[in-house]
């Protein structure tokens, strides 16, 4: 059977956009090659997506809270840190290689800070604004040594990255928590225990110089923070364990395994046990009890004081709560979220935002009209 040259037109203006769609759809679903940044980092600015501004306007309008920003992250997140001037939220996670930097004020991902291999346990910023740290881990078969980079907190620019305690080619030397002292000068840096018990390192943040080393046995992801203008480093190791930064001696060791938290003026330590739901506050001298929040509302994982030392947010198997400290009572229980909390909640320097990682989402809550709102109700 001869096709006619209508007949030909016709299967062609029928087979010629299905090819297309065809070819469209492979290209589509080829695994792209990886643009792997160098070992000395690179910074990578995001634009803009309709995408994110449309999930997080939707998000916001689903809650009565006074949240100011739900912002996307390309990969799921756990740790956070906020930026001492509230402006910017800096993510990481355990499928995550580069940090990821969002800002409050554009609800979005703007900046990538990327580096060749790894994957970021923790964040920080400085207390003085000028630096963000990332702390990293490895797979056991890559070569690495150099675990904890500086990054310019304005610019974005790799600094310099601090060496870990191991040598090449060990898993210990995988970063685990970070914390800066409060004149920006010292971080402290938690790494996968090693075979000596060596675990905490103190390091000068203009030279690189590792200064100081301490000696807890099991740091991970754990709490950590220096006391006392710079002069003492703690850590939550089987209790809350006190060095002397110029020693590298224990000084003080408190309470029992479990989580906790610093309040702004050093003065107290809120924790909750490993084997309790109870919610404790305890003088960080002397060790006494001086208020028990006692609450039905599960295990609390994840503790902040607010920058005043009023209120503690936590987060427990029941949602994130804010504690007033003077009254003894829960005054808000937040639900806004669209995504399970991780493990960083905190507040900017002035305690003007609070901010949960959810996963899949930063969220930034207004913590003043929250405050205020609840206070009316």
């Amino acid at each position: 059977m001869k096709l006619t040259n209508k007949a030909k037109w016709g299967i062609a203006t029928v087979a010629i956009p299905v090819l297309a769609a065809a070819l469209l759809y492979v290209y589509a679903i080829l695994p792209e090659k990886e643009d792997i940044p160098p070992a000395t980092g690179e910074v990578r600015e995001i634009a803009p997506s309709w995408v994110d501004r449309a999930l997080s306007a939707y998000y916001e309008r689903k809650t009565d809270e006074p949240i100011i920003a739900i912002i996307r992250q390309e990969y799921p997140a756990q740790t956070g840190a906020i930026s001492p001037d509230g402006k910017y939220i800096a993510t990481g996670g355990s499928i995550i290689r580069d940090t990821e930097i969002s800002s409050v004020a554009d609800k979005r991902v703007v900046r990538e800070l990327a580096i060749n291999a790894g994957n970021v346990h923790a964040v920080a910023f400085s207390p003085d604004g000028r630096y963000l740290a990332t702390a990293r881990g490895f797979m056991v078969h890559m070569p690495h040594n150099e675990s904890v980079n500086i990054w310019d907190a304005h610019s974005g620019a790799l600094i310099r990255n601090l060496p870990g305690p191991a040598g090449p080619r060990k898993i210990e030397n995988n970063a685990n928590a970070l914390a800066f002292s409060p004149d920006s000068r010292l971080i402290a840096v938690g790494y996968f225990p090693q075979g000596n018990r060596t675990s905490v390192h103190v390091f000068d943040v203009e030279t690189g110089k590792r200064l100081q080393i301490m000696h807890p046995s099991g740091l991970a992801h754990s709490f950590l923070t220096f006391l006392d203008g710079g002069n003492y480093v703690g850590y939550e190791n089987d209790g809350f364990n006190i060095h002397d930064v110029l020693t590298g001696k224990q000084v003080q060791r408190l309470g029992e395994p479990g989580v906790y938290a610093l309040s702004p003026d050093g003065r107290s330590l809120a924790t909750r046990s490993n084997t309790e739901q109870k919610l404790r506050i305890i003088d960080r001298k002397t060790g006494r009890e001086v208020r028990v929040l006692d609450t039905d509302k599960g295990y609390y994982r994840v503790l902040a004081y607010s920058p005043d030392g009023r209120y503690l947010a936590v987060n427990s198997d029941d949602g994130l709560l804010i504690w007033d400290l003077s009254a003894g009572r829960i005054v808000s229980q937040l639900k806004g979220h669209p995504d399970i909390v991780g493990r960083w909640i905190g507040f900017d320097a002035e305690g003007k935002y609070f901010a949960a990682v959810c996963n899949k989402y930063v969220v930034v809550w207004d913590f003043n009209k929250l405050i205020s709102a609840r206070r009316a109700d």
